[in-house]
């Protein structure tokens, strides 16, 4: 390999780093630095795909939160109007009209527990159970699971007040109200956990794409000077190249 070779090869290598402001742009650049600077970039990607996953569950754990919000309020209503249905100052048909408020919040729990969705997906049926967050770089993360918020699974379907105190019991609605409470809480510490891992993989990639950067990017201080030394052979060889052709055209116009 000449010289011009050698430094035509080097030149270009130099002006690519530069143009790229990467140091490895090729497995021949370095090989083991770019193994290791593509298992941190799928790190780095899948990190922030996590973080994307979370930030979709937390949205829909608000979601599902929102709809539990109104059952309870339902549910606190219901229990207030057997409270009203215990007083014994009411007639039977007085009781026949908070039974039909009763019946028609009854209804519209239900229709929350079927209408609830996220992405097309039922939330408050039941059928959401053991769903993947999907938060670390290996598509694992947190299960999330909701419970049934039907009348039937609250066990409330059949609460009647029209025969009058003594033939209902309060404690159901109460066990109801504490079940849509409990389920709150678990998706309220769920939300926060979500936050915790949000901000987790953000330090963590913050940190890899350093690591990485350290390995395949250029330091530009040393490619310019890696470019100016390079220039500096080059303008050498175009002189030395151009003597050594007036050195051949010497003899030439001596003869003549």
């Amino acid at each position: 390999m000449t010289i011009d070779s050698i430094v035509n090869i080097r030149m270009q290598d130099t002006m690519m780093r530069l143009s790229t402001m990467k140091r490895i742009n090729s497995a021949a650049d370095d090989a083991a630095g770019l193994a290791i600077a593509e298992k941190m970039e799928s790190q780095i990607r899948g990190l922030d795909r996590g973080s994307q996953n979370t930030e979709d569950m937390r949205n829909l754990v608000r979601t599902a939160e929102g709809g539990l919000s109104v059952i309870n309020d339902g549910l606190q209503r219901i229990r207030e109007l057997g409270v009203q249905a215990s007083n014994g100052i009411y007639t039977e048909s007085d009781r026949e009209l908070m039974q039909m408020e009763v019946d028609q919040i009854a209804m519209g729990i239900n229709d929350i527990a079927r209408g609830t969705q996220f992405n097309n997906q039922n939330l408050l049926d039941g059928s959401f159970v053991n769903r993947n967050t999907a938060s670390s770089p290996d598509g694992t993360g947190a299960l999330v699971s909701i419970s049934d918020m039907s009348t039937l699974a609250l066990g409330i379907k059949n609460f009647d007040v029209t025969k009058g105190p003594g033939t209902f019991s309060l404690d159901d609605v109460d066990r109801a109200i504490g079940q849509v409470s409990q389920t709150r809480s678990y998706l309220g510490s769920m939300e926060n956990r979500f936050d915790y891992t949000i901000n987790s993989n953000s330090v963590t990639m913050l940190n890899q794409a350093a690591a990485k950067s350290r390995i395949a990017d250029l330091d530009v201080a040393k490619g310019i000077s890696d470019y100016n030394k390079e220039r500096i052979l080059n303008d050498a060889r175009l002189f030395m190249q151009k003597n050594k052709q007036e050195s051949a055209a010497a003899p030439l116009s001596l003869i003549g």
